[in-house]
């Protein structure tokens, strides 16, 4: 969990003082439906509280739903847009009009409501047998994506989205927008977009690190299947630690902060892959920290988690979502609550 403490942690939870010319790096995690939401809600808040930049940092990751604001930053979308495209509600944002939620076109978060069940077999057993004969290799997450059942939705919808706003550009720069995905027959981390990485257009890398196991099935791109990039970690922030960052703000939706309120058998599987989420998290603000990046971590806080609820895949429970995370993260940045955030995976 994510756990507040009197005191800063050190230099990677000092605050940055405001230098144009600082490097800045944005990761966005994984999260669900509702995750996507919470990280919406956190990003608004940033820019409300402190005039955050997304468009201005050098760097954005995104990871599944993630991705998905990842790549509408990297083509230019104000936030104001996207909450009126994603969030699901008349919300009321500084320079827009309230929202008609009937007027908002919903295909994206029916494709993720509507997922056909799956086909009840494990989606890759060559995969899962490797992972599990080499744990040094390969991560928890990995092992669990391969023994996923084989999932039948359709992530067409990520992609439309995605092309809708990127338009006849290519790839962005500005920021440069990676998407992180699992080569499914590897275990591999795939960062598209990252030189050196293979080619991919952003609405296929979007959709292809949106393709959770057991919801979706694998994106076939030059020859080679990809899946969620959760599949590795579902915050991915260490893939910054060789660009020595300044900063990197880090929006960990699968992550927590605080004690569980939750209860119930499915809120605790839910809260155990969270608790597992965040001692991985742990270990990639560690070699940030180690490489010099000041890091700063936002994670749902208790109050967030009892609107989530244990189905980060229920979307319509988004724009509750979406208004408590504005909310708790404004009064979190407000108290210097995510500069003194001390990652301890405690006892829920």
């Amino acid at each position: 969990m994510l756990r507040a403490t009197g005191e800063p942690r050190g230099p990677a939870t000092e605050r940055l003082p405001a230098d144009p010319a600082a490097r800045r790096g944005l990761v966005i995690g994984a999260g669900a439906a509702l995750g996507g939401a919470w990280a919406l809600g956190a990003l608004v808040a940033l820019q409300e509280v402190e005039g955050y930049d997304p468009a201005g940092v050098e760097v954005v990751v995104g990871t599944s739903a993630g991705s998905v604001l990842a790549a509408l930053i990297g083509c230019g979308v104000p936030s104001q847009r996207m909450v009126r495209r994603l969030s699901g509600g008349s919300v009321e944002v500084e320079g827009t009009e309230p929202v008609n939620a009937l007027d908002v076109d919903d295909h994206v978060h029916r494709a993720v409501g509507d997922v056909p069940f799956p086909v009840l077999l494990p989606g890759n057993l060559a995969l899962a047998a490797r992972a599990l004969g080499s744990p040094g290799r390969h991560t928890l997450m990995t092992t669990a994506a391969a023994l996923a059942p084989r999932g039948r939705g359709s992530v067409r919808p990520v992609g439309e989205l995605v092309a809708e706003h990127q338009g006849g550009a290519g790839w962005p720069d500005r920021p440069r927008t990676w998407v992180v995905t699992m080569d499914f027959d590897s275990g591999r981390r795939v960062v598209f977009g990252r030189p050196g990485s293979p080619a991919a257009a952003l609405p296929e890398a979007v959709m292809a690190s949106c393709a959770a196991p057991g919801y979706y099935p694998p994106v076939a791109i030059a020859g080679r299947r990809y899946v969620d990039g959760g599949g590795v970690s579902v915050t991915n922030a260490d893939v910054l630690v060789r660009d020595r960052l300044d900063e990197v703000v880090v929006l960990a939706p699968m992550a927590f902060a605080g004690r569980d309120p939750r209860r119930g058998a499915r809120a605790r599987l839910e809260g155990t892959l969270r608790a597992y989420a965040t001692r991985r998290l742990e270990k990639e603000v560690d070699r940030l920290t180690a490489a010099g990046s000041r890091v700063r971590v936002l994670a749902p806080t208790p109050e967030d988690l009892a609107v989530i609820g244990p189905d980060v895949m229920d979307a319509g429970r988004r724009s509750a979502v979406f208004e408590t995370a504005r909310r708790t993260t404004a009064t979190v940045l407000s108290t210097g609550g995510a500069d003194r955030a001390e990652i301890r995976p405690v006892a829920s």
